[in-house]
């Protein structure tokens, strides 16, 4: 049986590197969202393993990136036809999805103010490794919307940390 020694271990929390605040924007868009109560989804490509990779640099593999977490969300109106803000939304909520991964929530706003053209959403703690992982990975945003909306454009804003472990 091998033992570790305080050493050992210490050595390899040095090892293991933080990042923080890794930029992904993405656009969506959907022709027309209709009045609902039931947040109809918008799905959106999103590439978070190549921003990861990106992030890391050449000499780390993706499968060294673990703990990756959604920690700041903000979702600008860029265009409406009949649309000036998201006066029009009662609450949005994002989730994550693969084609071999469920629907997994990862950000939400329960109400959203009036007047506003960006709007900030409080993420979940939690973890999204496997579907950051994974190259079919799709951004779902849903709307409870109170009014129609045509030719809907927005910009998700998303900083997501994670942490390099060399040992794995």
């Amino acid at each position: 049986m091998g033992s570790c020694s305080d050493d050992d271990v210490e050595e390899v929390v040095d090892r293991i590197r933080t990042i923080d605040d890794i930029p992904v924007s993405e656009t969506a868009s959907v022709d027309y969202l209709p009045i609902n109560i039931f947040e109809i989804p918008i799905e959106t490509d999103v590439n978070l393993r190549q921003a990861l990779e990106d992030e890391t640099g050449t000499d780390e593999t993706i499968e060294q990136v673990e703990e990756i977490q959604l920690d700041d969300l903000d979702i600008t109106l860029v265009s409406a036809d009949d649309q000036e803000n998201f006066d029009f939304v009662n609450s949005v909520t994002l989730g994550v999805r693969t084609d071999d991964l469920e629907y997994m929530e990862i950000a939400h706003l329960d109400e959203v103010p009036s007047g506003q053209t960006m709007i900030e959403l409080s993420t979940t703690d939690e973890y999204v490794d496997d579907y950051a992982k994974s190259e079919s990975l799709k951004l779902v945003v849903q709307f409870e919307s109170v009014e129609d909306a045509n030719n809907l454009e927005i910009r998700l804003d998303m900083e997501f940390d994670a942490k390099v472990n060399p040992s794995l």
